[in-house]
């Protein structure tokens, strides 16, 4: 008798734990999955995603999810997904309340029984059946855990929730709920259908539902800078070191790559590089070479402050330079790299194209262009295997970034075909591209020059 596509998908789910548990013990020698109910960072959190462990965690997720797909009613699957919203709520409010830290400070190992919920809620101002409701939802999806009726404890899940633990992502969740989430987010039905209004087949960054919520015309850094005490901005670069973090180590954004290809010397620009966070990683793989640091006039300035404040020895230079604009005259011929991480998911592809080519038209005959992104490629159904061809909700995070760069800068994350299309318009050619060790989709797709470009 044939096996069926729902016993397939759970000898997967199988396999897979069995593959990410040995992983576990080859990294951790005797090391064994830390229970979700303890209230710690696990270690295997930390572990580098070696091929092994990241196939098997990817096959996990979207096995997991096929099957409840294929085995439960299709409406309450839909009901689902429709209320996801409601978790962003939830997550919201007990981030604002800072119940983690609450209960945190109160009892940290859970040794005391955890904390009573009327306890929490009088330190944030709140109803305790309200609070129940919220931290049971939550506690379903395995954030806090009830020891008993109405005592609250924080697990692994609800550590991130912290604002001092060392896996926080507390100020992420408040950028991407005040700025992206349930703001903006509402809005993009509204401009994906806005054929009178002209917003429904434009891809200009200034007819995004961010701008329709917030600021028309207003740039979205602008729009962070200009807030109170710019906490905005401040909150955002925040941001970006807690996502990086939650997806992997800080090694594995760079490794994957074959730096040494790239010869012992040379100078790489980082174009948009921010303060240098990239470039103090790169700087590992490349010893040998100068790192140019190019960004808008206050980043390039914060950067050099921090280099002094840091005391780093890496041959790092900060400029200011916009990159919708020409490379400086002292820059023509002078770059044997340009890298730019997660910059041109933030344009659409007529601006990225104007970005690159900006960077063909300085760059020599050997110049390697690098893009570190992101990669979204489509949901195929696959003959041979009953996931689909992009690893499915595997690829669910990837996609959903895709959405947010749409909502707030009619801007995308793209597929390899896309880099290629936008390479060929800016003179550069697809060389390779090299999977990154981190659980997501992320990747460097590199570049050279095209002789027969013409300007």
């Amino acid at each position: 008798m044939s096996v069926s596509e729902a016993q397939q998908l759970a000898e997967m789910i199988l396999q897979a734990v069995k593959d990410i548990e040995a992983d576990t013990a080859a990294q951790i020698p005797g090391g064994k999955t830390t229970n979700i109910n303890l209230p710690t960072v696990a270690a295997e959190d930390n572990l580098e995603a070696t091929p092994q462990r990241r196939t098997a965690l990817r096959t996990l997720k979207a096995a997991t999810h096929q099957l409840l797909a294929t085995l439960m009613p299709v409406g309450l699957h839909v009901q689902e997904l429709h209320y996801s919203f409601h978790q962003t709520a939830a997550l919201d409010t007990v981030v604002r309340a800072r119940i983690a830290d609450l209960i945190h400070s109160i009892d940290p190992d859970s040794s005391k029984g955890g904390v009573h919920v009327a306890v929490l809620a009088e330190n944030a101002g709140m109803d305790p059946r309200k609070l129940s409701h919220i931290l049971r939802f939550l506690a379903l999806r395995n954030v806090f855990c009830e020891l008993k009726p109405g005592y609250w404890a924080n697990n692994r899940c609800s550590f991130p929730l912290r604002t001092d633990s060392p896996n926080t992502i507390w100020n992420a969740l408040g950028h991407l709920r005040e700025e992206i989430a349930l703001p903006a987010l509402v809005e993009l039905p509204e401009v994906l259908l806005d054929k009178e209004g002209g917003r429904a087949l434009s891809w200009d960054h200034k007819k995004s539902a961010f701008q329709k919520y917030y600021e028309p015309g207003c740039d979205f850094f602008d729009f962070l800078a200009k807030s109170k005490d710019g906490y905005r901005a401040e909150r955002f670069g925040k941001t970006m070191i807690e996502l990086s973090r939650s997806c992997g180590t800080g090694d594995a954004h760079y490794k994957g790559y074959d730096w040494k290809k790239l010869g012992a010397n040379g100078t790489l620009i980082d174009v948009g590089g921010g303060i240098g966070g990239p470039a103090y990683a790169i700087a590992n793989y490349l010893p040998g070479w100068k790192i140019v640091v190019q960004d808008r006039a206050e980043v390039a300035k914060s950067g050099k402050e921090n280099y002094q404040k840091i005391g780093s020895t890496a041959n790092l230079e900060f400029e200011e330079v916009d990159f919708l604009k020409a490379q400086p005259a002292h820059r023509v011929q002078g770059a044997d790299a340009y890298f730019l991480r997660h910059i041109l998911h933030d344009w659409p592809a007529k601006a990225c194209v104007e970005i690159l080519t900006h960077l063909r038209r300085a760059a020599k005959p050997t110049t390697r262009l690098l893009i570190a992104e992101t990669g979204v490629e489509p949901p195929l159904i696959d003959q041979q295997s009953p996931i689909l061809s992009n690893g499915g909700m595997a690829a669910s995070l990837s996609h959903t970034y895709c959405l947010s760069m749409m909502t707030v800068f009619n801007a995308e994350e793209r597929s390899k075909q896309d880099f290629d299309d936008i390479f060929k318009s800016a003179g550069w050619k697809l060389d390779s591209v090299s999977n990154l060790t981190t659980i997501l989709d992320r990747f460097i797709y590199e570049g050279v020059p095209d002789p027969s470009w013409e300007q």
